[in-house]
Formats: C-alpha cells, sequence, structure tokens
C-alpha cells in the first residue's frame, strides 16, 4: 500500500471532505525527540469556502528526558486536535492584531497545498509537557553529588538554609549597627 502525500493539493479536496489515515516514522520529529512507535493519524479535512477544516487524532509513543533526574521515560500521546487552514493572504494588513482565542486554532498556509504533516506534527509537540517529568514525584539530583534522589538518599549532609536567611542575618548587622 502506498502512503498517501502529507501535503494535500486544494483541488484534491473534495466537496464532501477528504480522509487521511497515516502512519509516519521517526524522522517527522528527528529534530525534537525520539519516536518510540510510529505515529499513527487520522485526519479529515473539508473545505469551507477558502478556509479549510481539519479534525482528527494523533497516536505515539516519544522518548523524553526528565527535567529533574536526566532519566530517559517514554510518554504516551493521544491528541484529538481541530483547526482551520486559512490562506496566508487572508490576514489583515496591520502591523499588530490581538489574537482571540479562535486565532489560536488557525494555521496559515501559503500557496494551494495543506501541509498536513506539519499539522501532525505540531500536535504531537503541543501535547508533550513544558514541564518534563518521569513521575509527578520525582525527587530529582542532589545538588551536592549529583545522585538521582529517586533511587534512594545519597550521604551528602542535608543542607536546608533558606534563600532569605542571608537577608535576616543582614538585618541583624543593620540593627546592631544602628543601635550603637
Amino acid at each position: 500500500m502506498e502512503k498517501p502525500a502529507l501535503r494535500i493539493p486544494l483541488e484534491d479536496i473534495p466537496p464532501e471532505g477528504l480522509r487521511l489515515e497515516f502512519e509516519e516514522g521517526p524522522e517527522l520529529l528527528a529534530d525534537c525527540f525520539p519516536l518510540k512507535k510510529p505515529l499513527s493519524a487520522r485526519v479529515f479535512l473539508k473545505k469551507e469556502g477558502i478556509n479549510v477544516k481539519a479534525k482528527g487524532r494523533v497516536e505515539t509513543r516519544v522518548e523524553l528526558s526528565c527535567d529533574r533526574c536526566l532519566e530517559r521515560f517514554e510518554m504516551e500521546v493521544r491528541e484529538e486536535f481541530e483547526v482551520e487552514f486559512r490562506p496566508v493572504a487572508s490576514l489583515p494588513l496591520q502591523e499588530e492584531t490581538r489574537l482571540s482565542a479562535e486565532d489560536l486554532e488557525v494555521i496559515f498556509f501559503e500557496g494551494n497545498v495543506i501541509p498536513v504533516d506539519e499539522l501532525v506534527r505540531e500536535q504531537v509537540i503541543l501535547a508533550v509537557p513544558y514541564k518534563k517529568l518521569c513521575r509527578e514525584d520525582c525527587r530529582g539530583l542532589c545538588p551536592r553529588c549529583g545522585k538521582n534522589l529517586n533511587e534512594g538518599a545519597c550521604g551528602c549532609a542535608v543542607h536546608r538554609e533558606s534563600p532569605f536567611a542571608v537577608l535576616k542575618n543582614l538585618l541583624k548587622k543593620t540593627s546592631q549597627a544602628g543601635g550603637r
């Protein structure tokens, strides 16, 4: 079975809409993070005047690095989306424009081709949280010796001084100098 092209010319979208189902390999997100399972996507495209509505779902598993302990872990991605493609020519010619919540679900395209590959790639990237944690209660690394604290205590003396302790000491010195 031949894989469908992921850039769809507008004239290839019939009035009743176009349904696409495909799998993509790791090359689609190679510059972001490794895929541990092929990305599968279902996308339905429907023309509405000069705009194209896209609705669908992406599924894959990505490999990430925990922001606290640096361990590698896998995350399942299952995202449903609904966006509207609009031609760049339909943009207002103002320098600054305030975006509405509706505008955030719009993708502008040039020419007469809908970039389905970019849409699918973007959905996976948006599904990955900004702060990537292997688990919610990840304890991270010891700031002294670098041991992964999820594997047990390290042996370094616990030194927990408030970052405001310096201010407290400064306040004491100031009050002592003023009381002379």
